[in-house]
């Protein structure tokens, strides 16, 4: 949902006129969806969409939220939850593009394909109040009431939550929703997106790109050269699309895949390092413990006690 900040604008025009901008959500390859808790001195995001579902809890600040073409204020503990594809923006009021320090704007986000636990899991009876919700999320959905502070909480709670039980507070969050009448939809019934989506295709390629070839020895030149682009105009590019430098991404994808191989794979850490496209043990090590938060032998420990849990409960 959120970018890195960019240039203030004092007047964002969200007219659902406009075409939106089209967001690639890149997912950690160690996860099934996204969860994360963003502050800001300002909420940065454009008029944008994206493919993925998106449930978002404002944690602290104010301003103006539109969706689809439907517009009102937001504040403090705002809960929306958006079906893929519904252009979106949250413009903050016009106290947070002036560098007050006493203003912040935090939220979580979760971002979620439909089919993330598997193409058929939404499908089985049990989840049929789930496919409804998701139904009625096309046009957006304010969250209120009890359900709004319930769902609220829990997402406060998957912040520190890893392996299988954010899998089922995420779960159990969309149960809640689901039997929940504690809703309002925001976009009019009829709204029908008919905008084209920029820049979709190329990074698309770019993407596929990527992860064909992270485990080897790929730069910048690479990929703007697929892209299409000079080296300075796809950094920009890059980044718009994805919130991230294009290093900043890289290294992701190869510390993801390293986790999954220091699980799955009975290869030394070494062996790991160059097979994830790292050049240098120091350089792996510092990249694993900057995102993971823990060192790869920690990770491995962890993992493992997880997967023992798993298999005597």
């Amino acid at each position: 949902m959120w970018g890195n900040p960019v240039a203030p604008v004092m007047k964002l025009n969200t007219n659902c006129d406009m075409k939106p901008r089209q967001e690639k959500l890149i997912l950690d390859p160690k996860y099934s969806f996204v969860l994360q808790k963003d502050v800001y001195p300002y909420y940065p995001t454009p008029w944008h969409c994206h493919p993925e579902y998106e449930l978002v809890l404002v944690v602290k600040s104010t301003g103006k939220r539109t969706v689809g073409n439907h517009e009102e204020p937001f504040f403090d503990g705002d809960l929306v939850l958006l079906g893929p594809n519904l252009p979106h923006c949250y413009q903050n009021d016009p106290a947070y593009y002036e560098n007050n320090p006493s203003l912040t704007a935090e939220a979580i986000v979760i971002h979620f394909n439909e089919d993330f636990l598997g193409k058929e899991f939404f499908n089985i009876p049990e989840m049929s109040p789930v496919r409804k919700l998701f139904h009625r999320s096309q046009c957006g959905l304010k969250i209120l009431g009890e359900t709004r502070q319930r769902v609220a909480d829990m997402m406060h709670e998957m912040l520190n939550l890893n392996g299988y039980k954010r899998i089922l507070h995420l779960l159990g969050i969309l149960e809640l929703l689901a039997l929940s009448e504690e809703a309002d939809v925001l976009a009019s019934p009829g709204y029908v997106q008919q905008h084209a989506v920029a820049d979709n295709d190329r990074m698309t390629k770019v993407h596929d790109y990527i992860m064909a070839n992270f485990r080897r020895n790929i730069g910048l030149t690479d990929v703007a050269k697929i892209a299409n682009m000079s080296v300075p105009t796809f950094c920009r590019f890059f980044k718009s699309c994805t919130r991230k430098a294009f290093s900043s991404f890289l290294n992701e994808i190869r510390i993801g895949y390293a986790c999954k191989l220091l699980v799955e794979e009975n290869y030394n850490i070494s062996q790991i390092c160059y097979e994830s496209g790292f050049n240098n043990m120091s350089n792996f090590n510092r990249q694993f413990k900057r995102i993971t938060d823990k060192s790869p032998l920690q990770y491995k420990q962890d993992a493992l006690s997880d997967v023992a849990y798993l298999t005597s409960a």
